[in-house]
């Protein structure tokens, strides 16, 4: 996330700073200004389980609401966040902003955060190109954006992010993210204001230090009558040094087999020492600095799912960082019984030198594309959480 770019340096209290007039001050004379007078609020919009709640909370704002219709998502950041009070399962479609200020008791929000539902854009299903499937097109999913939007029409914010998937861009031939930044660039012009200037950015997970290959579409919006306010732009922009990969960020963990695991055990300190000593200072950069290993009092969510033994067969004929079609290229046969023309990437197993690949929402369905790197089985969800969305190891999947 990118919250950390409105991070800065203290003023002294007894100077009173005149407003900048350089384009590259103003924005931290906006942020400095607020801080003067009070924290800076947010609300998270679509917050799933709560990644964009705790990222922004760790940078200083404090969440006044966060909303999601998946029930268990909501439990989930309930049970890691306690301290947000106002941790809503609602259906964004029917639950309008006005209801939600009647809970919050403020119409001031400083920052309006997000992701809608991306399952309409991925590129995973194919939403345009080889298969032009109307039923894709026509996801309803694709409009949720505009529940967003809504929000950010009634409590007009300063701020807003919306992240979305790369397929959001080139959706339609481009038309959607077009329709986006349109929608987003005229709300409230009906009423006299002046909108809000839009900027699209591409962010990589990997480049800001997250284990894992995932690039998103960030959809930044500033409020048009703030006086000088720019988006910031780094150049060159800010990148975690040195980049962190799959090894470093889960290969302390106790290993297993398919099926086995608890919902709470013990670290191994023993491993973890060893891992130290073979990853170096990735590991411990990675394990102390952002998982935090040395505050979690139990290894929890570390449970392998099972697998079929054809399925664990096939698994051992991977060799580290290859897929079932590198495989059948050097002339493995699988058991797997799938048209391999189609399912060429039935099985993938990750490499220990690389982030790894993009986590789905439909891991917990079969993992077959997320096979650990030395051990025959998938992915377990602490290892997930790990390797996407570098967080402590505290917070519980």
């Amino acid at each position: 996330m990118n919250s950390d770019t409105m991070r800065t340096t203290k003023q002294p209290a007894a100077r009173k700073r005149a407003r900048p007039q350089v384009a590259e001050e103003s924005a931290t004379y906006i942020v400095e200004e607020a801080r003067e007078t009070k924290e800076l609020r947010f609300i998270d919009l679509f917050c799933g389980c709560g990644g964009f709640t705790l990222g922004m909370e760790r940078a200083g704002f404090r969440c006044l609401a966060a909303v999601d219709v998946d029930p268990v998502a909501v439990a989930t950041l309930r049970a890691n966040l306690p301290n947000v009070s106002n941790v809503l399962q609602r259906d964004l479609t029917a639950f309008p902003p006005e209801k939600l200020a009647d809970v919050i008791v403020v119409r001031h929000v400083d920052v309006i955060v997000g992701g809608p539902p991306c399952q309409g854009f991925s590129t995973v299903r194919r939403v345009d190109g080889a298969n032009h499937g109307e039923r894709l097109k026509d996801d309803p999913r694709r409009y949720l954006y505009r529940e967003f939007l809504r929000y950010v029409d009634f409590f007009q914010p300063r701020v807003f992010v919306m992240e979305n998937v790369l397929g959001l861009r080139s959706a339609a031939g481009g038309e959607y993210f077009t329709a986006v930044q349109k929608e987003t660039r005229e709300l409230g012009r009906a009423e006299g204001r002046l909108g809000y200037r839009v900027h699209g950015q591409v962010e990589d997970a990997w480049e800001l230090g997250v284990p894992q290959k995932r690039r998103r579409q960030l959809i930044i919006g500033v409020r048009g009558d703030l006086p000088g306010y720019f988006i910031p732009e780094l150049h060159p922009p800010a990148r975690a040094v040195p980049h962190t990969n799959l090894g470093p960020a889960i290969c302390d963990l106790p290993k297993l087999r398919a099926g086995e695991g608890k919902d709470e055990r013990d670290y191994d300190d023993a491993r973890r020492a060893e891992h130290l000593r073979i990853f170096g200072e990735a590991a411990r950069n990675y394990l102390y600095r952002v998982v935090e290993v040395d505050r979690a009092e139990l290894l929890t969510n570390h449970i392998a799912r099972p697998h079929s033994d054809r399925d664990l067969r096939d698994f051992a004929r991977l060799r580290e960082g290859e897929s079932s079609a590198v495989a059948m290229r050097r002339g493995v046969e699988f058991e797997f019984p799938y048209n391999k023309e189609h399912f060429k990437d039935r099985y993938t197993r990750q490499s220990r030198r690389t982030p790894c690949s993009t986590i789905v929402a439909h891991l917990s369905k079969d993992g077959l594309m997320f096979i650990h790197p030395a051990q025959n089985r998938s992915l377990t969800p602490r290892e997930a959480t790990r390797d996407s969305r570098a967080q402590p190891d505290s917070v519980k999947p």
